[in-house]
């Protein structure tokens, strides 16, 4: 559970149960059926929170495939991020700076559409997502930034009238403030255990943030067998 001293999450998997205690009271878990909520968690640290709601709601998961677009030169640095279906968002604020230091944006944009379709393959074979008349629950580790939690929402959003969801929430355990303001208009609603000023980078709250493998996330998909009781 988040220590109350020190504001950090045992693992991700832990986080999840907790998101899940939360996501019970919400309005829009509670009042959908069981067959009606899909959990839809970005690999690969997602997967393991979105196996933890999974399993306690008793629903389905699946992946969706989003991948920031690093700054050339600063990978780790996200200057957009693509969705799948090829939909491309953009940090507007940061462009500029690419074009200055010298361009390399095409490069960067490639290798993220080839990740795409290299998880969509490995994680779910490449079968479509099915949103249409779903509650659909996003999520992530954590929420920085938020360039692939924004692709993601907007390819929700970007479904024609008889593939929409239900309803879309994004459901996090740990979202920095500023961004949060982001993403709520953008949302049905968003749900996250915490909102801390100090805000770095997702890992600083969490014990556990060790690298998760492909047969780890592959071992994280499969169904749950049937709802778990939260801890008393």
């Amino acid at each position: 559970m988040m220590n109350a001293t020190q504001d950090v999450f045992v693992d991700r998997y832990q986080a999840g149960i907790e998101l899940a205690g939360k996501l019970l009271d919400e309005p829009l878990v509670a009042d959908a059926s069981r067959e009606e909520l899909l959990v839809l968690s970005i690999p690969r640290g997602g997967v393991m929170v979105g196996a933890a709601l999974a399993e306690v709601l008793g629903c389905a998961h699946e992946v969706i495939v989003v991948k920031k677009i690093g700054f050339p030169g600063q990978p780790e640095l996200a200057i957009g991020a693509v969705a799948e279906d090829g939909l491309v968002i953009w940090d507007d604020a940061l462009l500029p700076f690419c074009h200055r230091a010298g361009g390399g944006i095409e490069q960067s944009l490639a290798q993220a559409k080839a990740k795409v379709e290299q998880y969509t393959t490995k994680f779910r074979a490449n079968r479509p997502l099915e949103i249409a008349a779903r509650t659909v629950i996003l999520t992530d580790d954590g929420i920085a930034t938020g360039e692939t939690m924004k692709a993601a929402i907007c390819w929700a959003n970007a479904r024609g009238p008889a593939q929409q969801g239900k309803a879309l929430i994004a459901a996090v355990p740990v979202c920095s403030p500023h961004t949060a303001e982001e993403i709520e208009p953008l949302v049905d609603r968003l749900v996250c255990l915490a909102r801390p000023q100090q805000f770095f980078a997702v890992g600083q709250f969490y014990w556990d943030f060790s690298q998760i493998s492909d047969h780890d996330v592959l071992a994280y998909l499969e169904p749950p067998r049937e709802p778990m009781p939260l801890p008393a």
